[in-house]
């Protein structure tokens, strides 16, 4: 949530989530699952300007999206609501990414949708 929020730069989220990233795709790869590390804390919401934070900061590459995808998977596997569709669809392209290659279209438009 410090990155969503702003207490923390795209730059220096990547730095305090790398390692916990390369662990799960290690894990992945050695057993076909990998574990995402989620921290306890107060109930929040999701919203549309936290949403946006994330695909900006993929979009405009100041994280990458190994590390976008990451988040995505903490935010939806962690006990977090969504503020509404468009924030759940959009954390959930980002999520889906790994599968389904990411278009920087479709990274806009899900932005722009964000913004209204």
């Amino acid at each position: 949530m410090a990155f969503l929020e702003g207490r923390l730069t795209p730059e220096q989220f990547d730095e305090e989530v790398a390692e916990e990233v390369r662990a799960c795709k290690l894990a992945c790869r050695r057993t076909g699952e990998g574990r995402v590390s989620i921290t306890p804390g107060p109930d929040t919401a999701v919203t549309r300007a936290h949403a946006r934070r994330l695909l900006e900061a993929l979009a405009g590459q100041r994280l990458s999206l190994e590390i976008a995808n990451y988040a995505a998977t903490c935010i939806i596997f962690g006990d977090f609501e969504f503020a509404d569709d468009v924030v759940n669809e959009a954390i959930w392209l980002v999520e889906m990414a790994d599968l389904d290659p990411l278009m920087s279209d479709e990274l806009q438009t899900a932005i722009e949708r964000l913004t209204t």
